[in-house]
């Protein structure tokens, strides 16, 4: 149906440059098609529906003469016809003139105008190849300008163009062809240029017959193509290049349909997954998703949805042995000219080996962390344990030695050994942590009471100002007051002379600052940025353990500490909390 769609488009085309009425009638005998020049003649077609050829045109005798019904009556016409091949069968033609011939006798010169005009090669031959009419087209094509092709052959134009010898054999061949076919036909057809280039024609050819089967007239028309040819070319060149490297790529390059189906999968697919190409195609790679990794995919899929753009993921895929392969996917998604995605670009490679390199160096960074962890322990513990060694000696050489103010000495090295290992197992051993409901202005108001009887002692002052409205925050009530407390007693031990430590507390954007300022010496920026380390302190008797607990509790309640300070001024401590 497709097929003969195309031909009646033709055939439309060119009865419609005719300068008489025609009318083409299937073998059913109702009218198929009528070109412009016989709506002139009959004024109006709407009368035609479910009319055949039999009842508009009423034929004489013989045969020639006859009547055709309009819409205002029967006029006189002359009445010829022949056969056109539509795709498997044939369909007749009636070309009717009008009697007398004069009304219409300017519409000759103006069709040949027309056709002289159009930049297509526009021919028409008789049953045995003669030339009946060739457009102005054709003879500038074979450097043949002002040339009467009338009654020549393809055979007399190769001697008289030798040049063109083999395009004029082509075309006897082809005509040749479509004769013996019955039916249009579509070609390629090329004529080479002195300059050594070559330009093609999308041809068709259209052959008529008379009613008695024999030959009568090749219609042939041909449209340039050359540029469309020479695109079609270099994309051709372009995509065998491209499919070159997607083929021997050691990368699997794929691309997808929008819900994530595989259109095109490389053969690196087999290295990669143990998979052929065909086993990918037609499905999505979702079948194949380690379970944990099934969240990451989906996110990756939707961002690459949302319009033109370019996600990485790493995922596991499960070989087809059974074991799965660490990979990560760069994909970019392609949009048409709506913004609409219609298609998904991938590049995916295996990352197993990376993955295992990674994995060998956390494993180094934490014994790396343990080794420097091990040495301050053993440095910090050793500064005791070497006093309780000497007093032992001194014991075991001075019988005599009134012991009992060294005995205090070495209670409070042992306190301070005890202390150090507390704080340790503490940072170590999982603690069960109950979350709730907060409110801050409580958990301030708690330590400030708490830490009031040794602020007096020190002679310092804790001031709060809370916002009125300082919002709820879901926390480990227990963990936050151990970090206030470590923070607010850090500024009490900073100020020797004493001074005033203001706790503020206020919403910034999506988040709590609860901010500690004290008077007191300050800390030297150097020693700032070490702040939080495993047994790094400012203070004479400090192990360095209470901020590095204090951080990991704030990162647990995923907040952060921050510290400014000036030597001489103070120091601000900023608790940053979600709310």
């Amino acid at each position: 149906m497709e097929a003969i769609t195309r031909d009646m488009k033709y055939i439309q085309d060119f009865i419609d440059q005719l300068s008489e009425a025609v009318v083409l009638v299937a073998p059913s005998m109702n009218i198929a098609a009528v070109n412009h020049h016989f709506l002139e003649l009959t004024g109006d077609a709407a009368f035609l529906k479910g009319k055949s050829i039999d009842e508009i045109v009423l034929r004489h005798k013989d045969g020639e003469d006859g009547n055709l019904l309009t819409a205002k009556g029967f006029i006189s016409v002359k009445v010829s016809e022949g056969l056109l091949p539509v795709k498997e069968d044939f369909y007749r033609y009636f070309i009717l003139k009008e009697q007398p011939s004069v009304v219409h006798s300017c519409q000759e010169p103006l069709l040949k105008t027309l056709m002289n005009i159009v930049p297509d090669f526009i021919g028409i031959k008789d049953g045995n190849g003669r030339f009946l009419f060739a457009n102005e087209f054709v003879g500038k094509l074979f450097e043949l300008q002002g040339f009467d092709f009338t009654g020549k052959t393809d055979a007399d134009l190769q001697e008289i163009k030798p040049f063109f010898r083999d395009v004029f054999q082509y075309c006897i061949e082809t005509d040749e062809q479509v004769w013996q076919a019955k039916e249009i036909v579509r070609c390629e057809e090329f004529v080479p240029a002195k300059d050594g280039s070559t330009r093609f024609f999308d041809v068709y050819k259209i052959p008529v017959f008379n009613p008695d089967g024999s030959r009568k007239n090749l219609l042939v028309f041909g449209r340039e193509v050359t540029e469309k040819i020479e695109s079609r070319v270099l994309l051709e060149e372009s995509e065998a290049r491209y499919r070159l490297l997607a083929e021997n790529a050691m990368d699997m390059i794929t691309t997808h349909t929008m819900d994530g189906t595989y259109t095109y999968v490389s053969p690196a697919c087999e290295i990669l997954l143990g998979r052929k190409q065909e086993e990918l195609i037609g499905k999505t790679g979702y079948w194949l998703l380690h379970p944990e990794d099934e969240e990451a995919a989906w996110k990756g899929h939707e961002q690459l949805m949302e319009g033109p753009c370019t996600a990485t993921v790493q995922f596991r895929l499960q070989h087809k042995n059974g074991h799965f392969v660490w990979i990560e996917t760069s994909c970019k998604s392609i949009a048409d000219d709506t913004g609409k995605v219609v298609e998904i670009i991938g590049v995916t490679r295996d990352i197993s080996e990376r993955k295992k390199s990674e994995e060998m160096l956390r494993q180094s960074d934490k014994l790396s962390i343990v080794g420097l962890l091990a040495a301050s322990v053993a440095h910090e513990i050793r500064n005791p344990l070497t006093s309780l060694k000497g007093f032992i000696q001194l014991f075991q050489e001075c019988e005599q030695l009134d012991a009992a103010n060294y005995y205090n000495i070495m209670h409070k090295e042992l306190n301070r050994i005890d202390q150090i290992m507390g704080q340790l197992l503490l940072m170590a051993k999982p603690q069960a942590k109950s979350y709730k409901k907060t409110s801050l202005r409580e958990l301030v108001e708690f330590v400030e009471t708490l830490l009031q009887p040794e602020a007096l002692v020190q002679n310092v002052e804790i001031q709060s100002d809370l916002c009125e409205k300082l919002p709820y925050i879901t926390a480990e009530e227990n963990g936050l007051k151990q970090v206030l407390i470590n923070v607010v007693k850090n500024a009490m031990d900073s100020m020797a002379k004493g001074g005033i430590i203001s706790i503020e507390g206020k919403r910034v954007d999506d988040c709590i600052h609860l901010i500690v300022k004290d008077q007191g010496c300050g800390i030297p920026a150097d020693r700032l940025e070490k702040l939080g380390e495993p047994f790094y302190t400012t203070k004479e008797k400090g192990t360095g353990l209470g901020l590095m607990i204090s951080s990991k509790i704030m990162k647990e309640h995923k907040g952060e500490l921050k510290f400014h300070s000036e030597e001489g001024k103070g120091t601000t401590v900023s608790m940053i909390l979600p709310v």
